[in-house]
């Protein structure tokens, strides 16, 4: 129930759709009961001439009325010629009644879902690279794909029927009382009995369809990594590997679904068993009545079809109780991600003003979970410098490039901009200050021009092709088959490394940060690849006049970084040195040993260093 609260407030922008819905519910039950109220005692005086099963319908109506007194003038020919013109009129309105409310439960659903999937969609991008971390891509899919999709139909379907159907039954049960109270205590009075059953299936079928939901995202995440590693898979022949895991996921999934179709084809011969029952029940001990001269006739017909016109929302209520679950189900995992929580707060207020003077780490340290990574770190850089990170995987190199956009934060110490740390600065202003390029690069499946200017669809093509040539990508670009408007396919995988390296430069281009962060920018490419990329570098890190845009650079080819302003040795999470690269050498410490090992590798690769 507190899942579906919450699903409602994503309907309260469209209550008024809702109101107009819930009039044409009780247009529509209202209807259904005509046919009780009118039909039975209409053709018992048809067929009798007799009044008395009148008595209910003359009730609902105001006493000036007098309904007995003018059924006494009527003649039962003018009545039947009216009656079934009567029939298609309650017809009629309850077919209009119908299409309105199903419709506009239709419109308020779908817009619901939109707004829903919204939601998602905002904040999974909000949330920070160690939430996605923690969280297979395959199964935050399987939330906006089936989940979703199952809240949607349990909206549609199970929320209207129970509205609809609900006012149908209260409507019913009341006419069934008004018609006779004391036979409808003894018809209704076991019903509380018959519940019992139904919770005991609710509460396996909850449980069972929660289960389902959870092996249904780790298939999403099983079929998306064989996919998205299909070269490997089939590199290391462990196609039948794959196969074997995804056979186990299914089977564990089958096993869920083969419960909740079991409980299900339990569930709807139980009520229809219970349901006849009831009837049997009723016809027999009315039966009595009706012999014994105790109960009129027309009444009892009446009665009847008020219990099968019941009969019939109820087994609905029961059929759409289990697509309520699984909706439920979904929208938890939904929730889910809604309430997840940033372990990178946007609660800075201030806007960072433009980059002046110098980036701080003041006592910075970083552990993931209980592995630390940096210790105490203390570092500055200076507006203008060209400032490389070196040294032994693991040293915390990455870790730092990550911390200063604020993908992660520190969990001891500051980094400060100009003196203001970075958490009370907005993410926004933050960022709008850094261009970022990384050895994975990340291209979308669109063309050239939209993921040069990525998110900048106004820039015009000159300025488009400007960052390309700087970025020496024009030339690759201009022999494509389209050109600038050549798509390049799911993960770039019709272009090569040094190719979507340029095209990502190009964008830092367009970006114009004034903060320039390369992480091993050039560490997957070949030689001659490496050679076009770093010329693009190199023009990316300049600036008008001599001067060096702000770059902190990751770097595994130590060729690329010796006319670094600073060189910083990272071992164990700690600065081990720092100093130009001419310095480091006579040093003789960590760094002449990187380079002297750095040397050996490219002379057996026959290139300088």
């Amino acid at each position: 129930m507190k899942t579906y609260l919450r699903l409602f407030r994503f309907g309260w922008p469209y209550r008024w759709h809702f109101v107009v819905a819930l009039l044409c519910m009780i247009v529509l039950a209202s209807a259904t009961s005509a046919y009780v109220n009118l039909l039975g005692p209409a053709l018992d005086f048809l067929f009798t001439g007799r009044t008395s099963s009148m008595q209910t319908v003359a009730r609902m109506l105001p006493q000036r009325f007098d309904l007995a007194g003018k059924l006494a003038t009527v003649d039962r020919h003018q009545l039947l010629a009216i009656l079934p013109f009567v029939i298609f009129g309650v017809a009629l309105v309850k077919g209009l009644a119908y299409f309105g409310q199903f419709f506009l439960m239709g419109v308020i659903s779908q817009r619901m879902v939109a707004d829903l999937r919204r939601a998602l969609f905002n904040r999974l991008v909000g949330l920070p690279p160690a939430f996605h971390s923690r969280h297979h891509s395959g199964d935050l899919l399987s939330r906006f794909s089936t989940d979703v999709q199952m809240v949607q139909l349990a909206v549609t379907d199970a929320v209207s029927t129970y509205l609809r159907d609900g006012i149908t039954v209260i409507v019913m049960l009341a006419n069934c009382f008004l018609l006779d109270w004391k036979l409808s205590i003894m018809v209704f009075g076991a019903v509380p009995l018959t519940l019992f059953p139904v919770v005991r299936i609710a509460k396996r079928m909850r449980t069972s369809t929660g289960d389902s939901m959870a092996s249904l995202g780790l298939i999403s995440e099983i079929a998306l990594e064989a996919l998205a590693g299909i070269r490997v898979v089939q590199a290391f022949g462990m196609e039948r590997w794959e196969q074997q895991r995804f056979a186990k996921a299914n089977s564990n999934l089958m096993r869920f679904e083969r419960r909740i179709t079991a409980l299900r084809a339990f569930s709807s011969p139980l009520m229809e068993v219970m349901a006849a029952a009831g009837m049997a029940f009723t016809i027999w001990w009315v039966g009595g009545k009706i012999l014994g001269g105790q109960l009129d006739a027309g009444k009892f017909f009446s009665f009847v079809a008020a219990v099968l016109l019941l009969y019939q929302p109820v087994k609905q209520l029961g059929r759409v109780g289990q697509l309520a679950m699984i909706g439920a189900a979904s929208g938890a995992r939904v929730f889910e991600i809604l309430d997840a929580e940033s372990s990178v707060r946007d609660d800075g207020k201030a806007e960072l003003p433009p980059f002046r003077e110098a980036i701080r780490f003041e006592g910075v340290g970083f552990s993931y979970g209980d592995r630390p990574v940096l210790q105490d770190l203390d570092l500055t850089i200076a507006k203008g410098e060209v400032v490389a990170l070196v040294g032994p995987s693991g040293g915390g190199k990455t870790t730092i490039s990550n911390l200063l956009p604020r993908f992660w934060d520190p969990t001891s110490g500051r980094i400060t901009i100009d003196g203001m740390n970075v958490r009370d600065a907005t993410l926004a202003s933050l960022r709008s200050q850094l261009a970022i390029v990384t050895q994975e690069t990340v291209l979308f499946n669109d063309t050239v021009r939209a993921n040069i200017a990525y998110g900048r669809p106004e820039l015009s093509q000159e300025e488009v092709e400007r960052a390309a040539r700087m970025a020496q990508a024009h030339e690759f670009i201009s022999q494509l088959p389209q050109g600038y408007d050549t798509r390049v396919g799911e993960r770039a995988v019709l272009l090569s490394g040094g190719q979507r390296q340029r095209i990502a430069i190009a964008r830092a281009f367009l970006k114009d940060a004034p903060i320039l962060v390369l992480d091993e920018a050039t560490s997957a490419l070949d030689a001659e690849s490496e050679r076009e990329v770093q010329r693009a570098l190199e023009a990316l890190m300049e600036l008008e006049g001599g001067r060096h845009r702000t770059t902190l650079v990751i770097a595994h080819r130590l060729s690329t970084i010796r006319h670094a302003d600073k060189i910083v040795v990272l071992v164990d999470g700690r600065i081990a040195e720092i100093g130009r690269h001419d310095e480091l050498l006579d040093r003789g410490g960590e760094y002449a040993r990187l380079w002297r090992i750095f040397e050996g590798e490219a002379r057996q690769r026959g290139e300088a260093a």
